[in-house]
Formats: structure tokens, sequence, C-alpha cells
């Protein structure tokens, strides 16, 4: 994986401006050259004693401490002297970074975190501060103007020396600027094993007989078949706990950009190993974003990790969103070269391999390109597989000056002569093999052109969502890296900008008596979708969104976030080969049966689309729900615990809905539980004995209507009946 590394970042980063790209038998031969060279310095400074000799009495100094605490003092220091010995050395042909991108590790307690951005990690539990991360000298060096005049090595030296001195002016509220996320480039955490052991006896062993050989390395770490690649697994990122209203609540709280989509933190992965599976057994197809590929090389090092130690300590590695992290990392042994070999050639990743790609942001609205900006400061938002979303308002582009962002966007001041007011802008990883946004919405929406009656279309198309430009960036697709690696590209991500029309949330463009009315006209859109070919595959709260009201107050919902969704031969039950496709969806919102399901492959049919509307409406009058934690058969159980419990003929409302939301809680409950009831009394050997008809959509949609009467203008053509009828030709 270090080849790969080195190879991509030749590619990328260290090329000449004008200088062809390498072939890749050239780039492959470049790769092995590169990587001996590499191995060797890292072997020649661990057989050096008194060059690794701080880093060899600082891992020594971690053995011996009992809690993981007072262990991360020592470690950091050891890590920051490989660091600092290497700074200014030639190591082939790598290029170093630019004085500015150099760091330094720092243990987590030592920090002003902003506590608006909160890490989630596996287990659920919140981690406001990582044991010890790693952040650009230039953010350290501005967390306090106390030592705004200490030179790298310097600040490494005060951080060593007067640990408590740091400590506590790096953690005043008052002088210490505040760290975001964005500002570190990764994450480590210490965890002390259990039982008794130690290792400080084999590693200085090793070292005072200068036992490192390059020869042993490089010949023990040749690639492995494909078939015996074990991959570096990701960090699933859970959500918030059942009374936090921060992600899914009416109204928003200040420091939320305005009209922006909440986070979705509980979207299900379209791999069924994300959510049912160990860290270990992800997918190939799964492997985190380019732009955090630096985690790629401690994979290099996992056959030794997962070794047998006598140690007590082990470390592990993670991105700074939690959404990725490798396997753990033993202090001892004779891997400490690999180790040391790693964090140089992180060291010298330069800002497209962190992340920052300085691209150029640019949309063709209406038939002109307009350059634009997102905001100063704007943040990330975080999701499962490694995905880093960015949803906000675009600024106009004021000049071609403007200051790079926390991704690399390029930032800079508004112009107050151009407007972009209407706009709304997402950068986003999606899997390659799947078909963009705007890509399905156009289908869908030439579609509603040529098959729906005369008068009709709008019945789909005013309910869709006006994507104005959607761009690849191919150059940062994972692609690359896979394809250096010599593994399965299937599944490879690939960022997309895309700019459309703003919407708001649904919550905050409408009334619970306004919800009842025009859920209609989301379940008609979504009935025609599928009758067309489209199956959206994510139904949430988030995504029913509604258009900004016009002059005289007019809204419609609008079904957004077409990202999950695929497309069909119209008139298919169902997508995918025999119907199975991978699960989708948001898992507080998806069908039971769904939830239910233990196979890794689904049949997605129409009726979990409409069935994901009215959980996203229960959720709309209540959040109490404890839907959001656990797998998806434990998140079944507590949905089907609360319908046992439900009386349809006198439904109490839970505590705390409110008022206004009562009879929308009741219509929806009501719904959702005579449905469940009448699906499961179908399915019944007495109802298969009878040969009884199987339940149909229609029939959903007919319940329905006892609980949200139609308005007139819902029952003008018989929609439910529509289906493609005439010669469907080739499609897209």
């Amino acid at each position: 994986m270090l080849k790969a590394l080195i190879m991509l970042k030749r590619d990328r980063e260290d090329k000449e401006q004008d200088e062809e790209p390498m072939p890749l038998e050239k780039l492959s031969a470049y790769g092995d050259s590169q990587l001996l060279i590499l191995v060797r310095e890292a072997v020649d400074f661990c057989n050096d004693a008194t060059r690794s000799g701080k880093l060899v009495r600082k891992l020594e100094e971690v053995a011996t401490h009992d809690s993981e605490a007072s262990a991360r003092y020592p470690l950091v220091t050891g890590l920051n002297s490989i660091l600092i010995d290497f700074k200014n050395r030639d190591i082939g042909r790598l290029k170093p970074c630019s004085a500015n991108d150099l760091t330094l590790y720092n243990v987590g307690s030592n920090m002003v975190l902003d506590s608006t951005l909160l890490m989630k990690v596996s287990d659920g539990m919140s981690k406001r501060k990582p044991d010890i991360y790693e952040s650009r000298y230039e953010h350290l060096h501005q967390s306090t103007s106390e030592f705004s005049t200490l030179s790298f090595e310097g600040f490494a030296t005060f951080m060593e020396s007067n640990q408590p001195s740091w400590a506590q002016s790096s953690r005043c509220a008052v002088t210490a600027k505040q760290t975001e996320w964005s500002d570190i480039v990764s994450c480590t955490e210490l965890k002390k094993s259990q039982g008794p052991g130690s290792w400080q006896q084999p590693l200085r062993r090793m070292w005072e007989q200068h036992s490192y050989s390059t020869r042993s390395l490089i010949h023990e770490y040749e690639p492995c078949p494909k078939s015996q690649e074990t991959l570096s697994p990701l960090y699933p990122v859970s959500g918030s706990s059942p009374t936090d209203r921060g992600n899914l609540k009416r109204g928003r709280t200040s420091d939320e950009p305005l009209n922006e989509p909440s986070p979705k933190k509980f979207k299900t992965s379209s791999n069924p190993h994300e959510q049912e599976e160990p860290l270990w057994s992800v997918h190939p197809g799964l492997l985190p974003t380019e732009i955090q590929c630096s985690f790629y090389g401690l994979e290099l090092l996992r056959s030794r990790w997962d070794k047998t130690h006598n140690d007590s300590f082990s470390l592990r590695w993670y991105d700074s969103q939690g959404c990725i992290r490798t396997h753990a990392v033993s202090l001892s042994g004779d891997e400490l070269p690999l180790v040391v070999a790693t964090i140089v050639l992180l060291q010298r990743f330069l800002g497209p391999m962190r992340g920052k790609p300085n691209i150029d942001l640019k949309a063709n609205i209406d038939g002109r390109e307009v350059l634009f900006d997102v905001p100063p400061g704007a943040h990330p938002r975080w999701e499962v597989r490694g995905r880093r979303p960015l949803a906000v308002r675009p600024l106009p582009l004021a000049s071609q000056g403007g200051s790079s962002d926390n991704l690399g966007l390029n930032t800079s001041s508004p112009s107050p002569e151009t407007s972009l007011e209407g706009c709304f802008f997402k950068w986003y990883w999606r899997e390659s093999d799947r078909k963009a946004e705007k890509h399905i919405v156009d289908v869908a929406k030439a579609r509603a052109l040529k098959y729906l009656p005369e008068g009709h279309v709008s019945d789909v198309i005013d309910h869709l969502p006006e994507i104005y430009h959607s761009e690849d960036y191919e150059l940062l697709s994972t692609f690359h890296i896979r394809s250096f690696c010599q593994l399965d590209t299937t599944g490879a991500l690939i960022p997309c900008a895309m700019m459309s029309k703003r919407l708001v949330s649904m919550e905050e463009a409408f009334e619970p008596d306004e919800v009842r009315v025009q859920v209609w006209d989301i379940l008609r859109c979504l009935f025609l979708l599928w009758a067309l070919g489209i199956s959206h595959g994510d139904v949430s709260l988030d995504n029913i969104m509604s258009t900004l009201p016009s002059e005289d107050g007019t809204k419609r919902m609008v079904l957004n976030d077409f990202d999950l969704a695929l497309v069909m031969t119209p008139g298919d039950e169902s997508p995918g080969k025999n119907g199975l496709v991978e699960r989708t969806g948001t898992r507080p919102f998806m069908a039971l049966d769904l939830l239910d399901d233990t196979d890794k492959l689904v049949k997605r049919i129409r009726r979990y689309d409409i069935e994901s509307v009215f959980w996203s409406l229960l959720w709309y009058c209540s959040r109490k729900w404890d839907w959001t934690e656990g797998t998806n058969q434990q998140i079944w159980g507590r949905k089907w615990r609360w319908l046992r419990h439900l009386n349809v003929k006198d439904p109490v409302p839970d505590a705390d809905v409110e008022e206004e939301c009562i009879p929308l809680w009741t219509a929806v409950a009501v719904t959702i539980c005579t449905e469940e009831h009448t699906l499961m009394v179908s399915k019944t050997q007495a109802s298969l004995l009878a040969n009884k008809p199987p339940r149909t959509d229609k029939d959903f949609l007919e319940l329905c209507e006892t609980m949200f009467p139609r308005a007139e203008r819902y029952k003008s053509w018989p929609w439910m009946d529509f289906a493609v009828k005439e010669d469907r030709g080739p499609q897209s």
C-alpha cells in the first residue's frame, strides 16, 4: 500500500507542471524504487542510536505506564522525534511538503475543541477530543499567541519539556484559538491491552543490535493476491441519542447554515456489511475516499499488527471526522521501521493528498457559466463510508485570489453584483458505478414528458428537484489508488459537485394540517416514478422538502436526494437482477420488512418507499424514538414493539407530541399499525388457502385515504392504475 501511495503522490504531486504522466509500467517501477529508498531510510534511522534513541526511550516509557492517559505524552514526543529528524532530509524523489504544511502530534486534551462538531465512534459514544491528534504546525502555532515565535523544532521541544505549561495555555478558553475538526489531519487512539506484559526488552534488543533489515521488510511485504487482501475497515458513524433534537428537528440552531438539509447521520450504506458485519470484514468496494487516502499507508503494516504480541499498548489511526480507521498497531517487534516509513511518507504529503485539491468551482446555470465559492468556515457534513458531503448556500466568486477552505475548495469574500440567492450547492462522494443525481432526475423528467397523460406531467416534474449543474471530478476518484494497489476497482468513489435550486425542509415550510393534505403530492409522485422506472430507495424526513414560497404563498412538496436511486425499465416491479439489490435507506424511516430481512441483498419494491413516507411523518411529530442505534434487527424490534402496544381504536399520542401535531400523529400511527396488521393477516395460512389475491400498493394507498382524505385535485385521474403501455424502446 505504501508503494501505491508513492505512485499516487508522484502522479498527483511530485511531477513537474508540464511533465507528461508516466505510463503505468514505468510508474510501478518508480514506486518500487522509491519504496526501497523510503524503507532503507527508515531502517537506517532505527539502527542509528543517535537518531532513534529518543523514539525508543519514549516507547519504552509508554510501556511502563498503567493508563492510556499518562502514556499519551511520551508517545507524542516519540512520534514527533521522527517528524523532526526527517523534516529536512531528502528521500529519493519524494518531494517534501511546504513549511506551513509540516505536522506535529499533540495530546487531544491540550486543546480547545469546537464543541459544535462532535465525533461519533463505533460504540455510539461521543468523543469530544481524540487521544492524540496530528495537526499542521501552522494551526498549532496559531492556537495560542504565547508561543508564536517558536520554530518547528522549538515548538516540539517546548511541548515535550514544558507539558504542563503548554497544556494549560492551549486549553485556556480566553487566549487559545478554538480547534475545528477540519484543522486536524488525523487522530490516534491509544489503547491498553488487558493483562500483564512488557515489550521493552525485545524493542531495545533489536535496536541495540542494529537488527533491522531492509531486505527482510521489503521481501516480506510483496503484494499478495487480490483474494488474500484484508482491507482497511471503515469507522461507522452512529447517530445522535434518542433525546438529541439536533439532527431531525423542527426549527434550526443559530450555527447551522440557513435552509440547509439536516445531516443524514443514520443513512444505511448500500453495502450490507456496514451495519451488520464487524469492522474487519468490509468489502473492497467500500474503501474510504481518496482525500483520506493517507490512511491506506498503514494497511501495509496490517499483517504484522495482527500477530500476537506480549505488549500492553496499541495504536489505531482514524480520520478527523471519525469515518474510517485502521487496524491497531502493535508498539513492539521488528516492524518499527515500517511504522517510521509510514509516518515519514504521510509527513511529505502535499495539499491534494491531504484532501485539499484546490478546485475552482463553477456551474452552468441557464446556459451561463458562473464561478462561485463556498462560505468561509463552512463545515463538511460527515456520514458513513467515509463520505464527506458539504451542503451550503453558494457565494459568487469575488476574485481569483480567494483562500482555500477545509476541503481545498477556493473561497473568497462574496461579490455584491452577482446573486446566487436561489441556489444550493452540494459536494458529495458516490460510488462511481451509480448514476449521478442529475442524470436520474433528468431521466425521470424525460419519461414523465413521454409517458404521462397530457396535463398530468406536472404531477411528477413539479415535485422533483431542479438541478442546474452536476460535475464529476475523475482525478480524485478512488479508482486510481485501487488500481495502483491491484485491487478490485468495483465500487470506487468519485466526488461530485452539484448546483440546484434551493429548497427548504418540510418541517420549516409546512404546518401539520398542511402536511396531512399535501403528503399526497409525494405519494402520487413516488407511485408514478415507480411506474416510470425510477426507484428512489431513500425516502426520509430530510428528503421530503419544499419549494420556497412564491409571492402568493404557494409552495410544493419536493422529493429530494436521488443519490441512492436506481433507474429500471418502466413497468418493472423491482430493479436489479431477479429484483435483488443492495439494501439502502435511512434506518429510522426504513420499512419494517427491510429492517427484518437478514439477507445481504433485498428486493426493493414500491411499498417500501410508500411506508417510509409515513415513518418520516411520524418522526415529524415526535422525536423520542431510539430507532437510530444498534443493528437493523434491533431497530425493527423497537419499531414493532411500539406498534404492538398501540391501540388503533383509541391511540394515545406519545408524550412529546405537540398539540398541533396530534391529529397528524394519530393518522400516521393508525395507518402504519393497520397496514402492518393487514399485511400480516394476508400472509397467514388461512389467507393463502383461501386463494385471496396478494395485497397491492393500491390497497395500501386506499387504506391511507381513510386517515388522509384526498383533496379533489388528487382524484382528477386514476393515477393509482397508471402503467406504461406503449412501446418502451431503448431506455437510459
